[in-house]
């Protein structure tokens, strides 16, 4: 009798802590047993946006987040019925305690970076189908760099739960780190340089670009450097921290080309005739179906003793090799129209004025 009572005694005293642990432990269980419903319905609400948006991006974006969520709820609800069992002996106890929030953040810190990486490629697919200002290349570099800073903040954490003194060995690993730093100090300002230039693009891969060094085609964009092909077909590499500080000059970006061109006509050709002349490459213009309607003029520019200068303007197409191809079409139809005329065009020096002959030697 005496014993039954001790024995209840005990089981009243602890019944409190023991409803809490079986009724957590139970919801753990059902977590647990439905735990990719469960999941599904939480990102169906949280992810409304990309749902509307696309549902094939939407899909993309939930599936690698089910089983991290669908493992951390349960996971957290066993923890907490663990911290209210309190039969085990102190050191076992807080030996398992210590595993379970290790097992806890490993899967906390899981859904982290499965959530990085799966908005670093909504990110990259959005980018690629509406052209948007950011690159897919930064937006990767940008993930990559988000996710070893979290792989980086697990560490230290779980450290926190196994070792005292954990501030002795984060100022260990800052002395370390600053000489590491010290140490890579270009190859930092590089890597930094790349994401300033693959968020800011100056430049993308493939355009055309001229700063006081180099001119030529971008070949690739990399962590430490850029690749640019010159006209000579070589590769010239260069540093992205002194890229990123250059002026550069992107002629992929231009939306036409400006054509200029001057010609000298003879002081002995009536001014109807240069007048009649000037109003044919006109009209030669303003027909032409690649040159930009109103953004041409023909005018006298100068009157130098050689001749009367005609200059020329004119924009076209931004292609460099179609550009070509309309200047080759309009230098030939001014030929025709100056042999239409029967105009001369000018040297240099064509002939030179009385007063302006040198004196024969002797006389």
């Amino acid at each position: 009798m005496l014993f039954f009572n001790s024995v209840l005694f005990i089981f009243s005293g602890q019944a409190a802590w023991l409803n809490e642990f079986v009724i957590l432990l139970v919801i753990g269980l059902l977590l647990l047993l439905f735990q990719n419903q469960i999941s599904k319905g939480i990102w169906h609400l949280v992810l409304a946006r990309y749902r509307k948006r696309s549902y094939e991006h939407y899909l993309s974006m939930r599936e690698p987040l089910v089983r991290p969520l669908g493992l951390l709820l349960p996971a957290l609800v066993f923890n907490t019925a663990l911290h209210q069992l309190k039969v085990i002996p102190d050191p076992y106890f807080t030996f398992l305690l210590k595993l379970a929030d290790t097992a806890t953040a490993m899967l906390a810190f899981w859904l982290l970076l499965s959530v990085v990486t799966a908005l670093g490629l909504i990110m990259i697919k959005e980018s690629q189908e509406k052209e948007a200002k950011t690159s897919s290349g930064a937006i990767s570099l940008l993930a990559s760099t988000v996710r070893v800073g979290v792989v980086i903040v697990a560490v230290f954490v779980i450290l926190s739960f196994w070792v005292k003194n954990l501030s002795g060995i984060i100022a260990g690993v800052g002395i370390g780190g600053l000489a590491i730093a010290l140490a890579a100090q270009d190859s930092l300002s590089n890597a930094f340089a790349s994401l300033m230039i693959l968020f800011d693009q100056p430049f993308e891969v493939g355009d055309w670009i001229e700063t006081s060094e180099v001119s030529g085609s971008v070949l690739s964009i990399g962590l430490r450097s850029t690749r640019i092909r010159p006209l000579d077909q070589s590769i010239v590499t260069i540093p992205n921290s002194k890229l990123a500080s250059a002026v550069i000059f992107n002629g992929s970006l231009r939306e036409k080309r400006r054509a200029d061109v001057t010609m000298v006509l003879p002081w002995t050709l009536p001014f109807e005739s240069m007048e009649a002349f000037r109003q044919d490459v006109m009209k030669l213009l303003a027909q032409h179906d690649k040159i930009e309607p109103d953004s041409f003029m023909v005018y006298f520019s100068e009157l130098p003793l050689t001749g009367v200068n005609l200059s020329l303007y004119y924009y076209g197409p931004a292609d460099h090799d179609e550009m070509i191809k309309v200047r080759n079409d309009i230098n030939i139809s001014i030929l025709k129209l100056a042999e239409k005329h029967q105009i001369n065009l000018q040297a240099e020096v064509l002939y030179r004025l009385r007063q302006d002959a040198p004196e024969k030697p002797g006389l």
